[in-house]
């Protein structure tokens, strides 16, 4: 069989079937849409029972993040948050995580 130039991809699999194999048994397209991140309105949700503003959200999240960063570079472990109240201020501080025990 020749094969000829220029074809696009749909034109050069015209007629041909695939034979039923383990991969493509598994691996077919079963048509369900598979959601990776939550939808709008739960994150919306989340946001306000946090009763903060979104560009306060977002700084606190970054701030969280950045702290963790540091925390695994230094100490190398997980982390843990106390979060204290003093006064009108709300403290948060990074904890050495405690080890939970496998049985």
């Amino acid at each position: 069989m020749k094969i000829r130039k220029n074809l696009s991809d749909a034109d050069m699999f015209r007629g041909m079937e695939e034979e039923e194999s383990f991969e493509t048994a598994v691996l077919t397209d079963d048509s369900r849409s598979r959601k990776f991140r939550k939808n709008s309105a739960a994150v919306k949700k989340e946001a306000e029972a946090m009763m903060l503003p979104p560009e306060a959200q977002e700084k606190l999240n970054r701030c969280l993040l950045e702290v963790s960063m540091d925390w695994l570079k230094d100490k190398g472990g997980d982390v843990d948050w106390k979060v204290v109240r003093d006064g009108m201020s709300i403290i948060i501080k990074p904890a050495p995580a405690k080890k939970k025990v496998r049985l």
